[in-house]
């Protein structure tokens, strides 16, 4: 499964850092997750190297489903996001529609979609 992380607004690149860190140093999701930074198409025009699109997460078992999606809500929720960040989730459709279930739920518990 794949699930990748977009921004949108003036801080999604510092957003998507952000992001990328927390899930890069949890240990819960060392082995079971790989966690990359996708680079902007064309990007790099008077800069020292490309923009961040995306954070992209391929999970290896599925039990890692529940920790990233534990691991993305307490980053969430101790840093604040002030971008839109928006999961696109691709695999077996169950397990998707599991997740995105999960996630649509912990919106609704916030008060703040994403």
């Amino acid at each position: 499964m794949e699930i990748r992380f977009e921004a949108a607004g003036s801080a999604r690149e510092d957003e998507l850092l952000s992001l990328y860190d927390w899930l890069a140093a949890d240990r819960a999701l060392r082995g079971q997750v790989r966690v990359t930074r996708v680079a902007e198409a064309g990007a790099g025009a008077g800069r020292m190297g490309p923009g961040l699109d995306a954070v992209l997460a391929v999970l290896s078992t599925v039990s890692s489903v529940g920790q990233l999606h534990l691991s993305y809500l307490a980053w969430r929720r101790s840093h604040r996001p002030r971008s839109r960040v928006s999961v696109e989730i691709t695999g077996d459709p169950d397990q998707v529609a599991d997740l995105m279930r999960r996630f649509a739920e912990a919106d609704d518990a916030d008060g703040d979609p994403q």
